[in-house]
């Protein structure tokens, strides 16, 4: 019994990266009632992604990444596949350089995110603007990438918690 109920633990850890995320997402959602705000408001699951996929790349897959941008796609009301692209790319970026990530300091990786978060921003204005076939104005999603970059931080401290407190006892997969 006290197999199965360690197993059982087990696997709800393994979730809370995709959990964790998913929630960040929904956050983001949450109307705040403030004009405009919600055009620029930080960019909170593609901070999750990217922090999970450089410190447990193991428990934060691709699969995972693209189902969480296609739940905020479809609850977001946005073209669908947008966010998805924006955290498979984070997760792509973070994965491919996490040996260097995982020895540096908060700074580096918090420089390393202002880049990432500078290409899915981006791209992200891009394929608007291709869809609608018109320039969406640019001050919105430069408003997204500073208060993404401000509210890093938090999210990092907050993750790292989370990762301490019931992830690190977890070996790899």
């Amino acid at each position: 019994m006290h197999n199965l109920l360690a197993q059982i633990n087990r696997r709800l850890r393994a979730f809370l990266p995709l959990l964790s995320s998913l929630a960040l997402g929904l956050i983001g959602l949450t109307p705040l009632g403030m004009p405009y705000l919600e055009l620029a408001a930080p960019s909170l699951a593609l901070m999750a992604v990217f922090y999970w996929s450089i410190f447990r790349a193991d428990l934060m897959t691709m699969l995972g990444a693209f189902l969480i941008g296609l739940a905020i796609d479809l609850l977001s009301g946005g073209p669908v596949g947008l966010n998805a692209m924006m955290l498979l790319l984070a997760h792509e970026l973070g994965v491919s350089q996490r040996r260097v990530f995982l020895g540096s300091s908060f700074l580096v990786n918090w420089s390393a995110f202002a880049l990432v978060a500078s290409a899915a921003i981006l791209a992200g204005w891009l394929l608007i603007s291709l869809l609608y076939w018109t320039l969406l104005p640019v001050a919105p999603r430069i408003a997204q990438w500073a208060l993404s970059l401000a509210v890093y931080p938090a999210v990092y401290w907050l993750l790292s918690r989370i990762e301490r407190r019931w992830l690190r006892r977890m070996q790899p997969a």
